[in-house]
């Protein structure tokens, strides 16, 4: 869940860039994609944010520690974020199929990443395969009641739970692969030619394979932001994995905590206990 976020925050400036350039140019260039590879170059700065992936995040997890609908705990974390306006670059907070769900204009249908992106609370709040997939497809329906968004972000809470478990990366995508699509990809590859897009299918695989090529949590995140496209969501749901696999170092946690809101930190101390490092300001 803080790996969730720590991505998002990572993303959220690169995704303005990546999408400056797809209206320019259709794609960012590589070179301007892998410099972030270089660990010199901090994972944050002053430009970035918490985005509609944190918010979502710390939705589904309100709802699971405290015994709440995901519908109605959507909703409310939506249209609380609504009434604070556009954000730091005058862009609304959330996509415009969710606002449209949000006011009741939408059957929740879509076949978006947004189910994937704030998913990760079910794979680490749940303990047996059987809960994590059944409250996956609930926290998942209410917006992105579409196969696609329902078997993503199936995919992601699962492997959360499995990594929490102790499973190895071998054995991991042998049972993506079965269970779910195919992660045959190349990193160089991706990090030469992903286009933004903000389709399950089309970005919910690549991000778990960013962080099957990875070595460190910072590693993955950073392999998650080199491919471009919707950075901030691909490297939340690639931080989700990486958290549940390798833990966070602290001194990323120290980082992006000037970033998280306190009522987010509120909440996640229910479930770090650290309030020392997620302290308030």
């Amino acid at each position: 869940m803080l790996g969730a976020i720590i991505g998002d925050v990572a993303g959220s400036y690169l995704e303005v860039l990546e999408v400056i350039d797809k209206k320019k140019k259709g794609i960012r260039a590589y070179i301007d994609r892998i410099k972030i590879l270089d660990n010199n170059t901090p994972l944050f700065n002053s430009e970035c944010l918490v985005t509609d992936d944190s918010i979502l995040t710390i939705s589904i997890m309100d709802a699971i520690l405290n015994n709440k609908d995901y519908s109605s705990c959507l909703k409310e974390y939506g249209l609380r974020e609504i009434n604070l306006g556009v954000d730091k670059y005058g862009r609304s907070r959330f996509g415009s199929g969710f606002i449209s769900w949000l006011n009741n204009n939408s059957k929740g249908d879509s076949f978006g990443n947004g189910c994937a992106m704030r998913i990760s609370p079910v794979g680490f709040l749940f303990d047996s395969l059987e809960d994590v997939k059944r409250e996956s497809m609930l926290a998942t329906i209410p917006t992105h009641n579409n196969p696609d968004s329902i078997k993503c972000a199936s995919a992601v809470a699962t492997s959360i739970f499995f990594l929490r478990h102790g499973i190895s990366k071998v054995e991991l995508i042998d049972y993506i692969t079965k269970n779910y699509f195919n992660l045959d990809y190349d990193l160089e590859d991706l990090r030469h030619n992903y286009r933004f897009t903000s389709k399950a299918i089309d970005s919910v695989p690549q991000a778990i394979f960013c962080f099957l090529k990875s070595y460190s949590f910072d590693s993955a995140i950073r392999n998650a932001l080199s491919i471009g496209g919707d950075t901030d969501t691909i490297a939340c749901i690639t931080g989700a994995l990486a958290e549940a696999y390798y833990g966070i170092p602290n001194e990323i946690i120290e980082d992006v905590s000037k970033y998280i809101p306190d009522y987010m930190k509120d909440i996640l101390s229910n479930y770090y206990k650290k309030e020392k490092i997620l302290c308030k300001k």
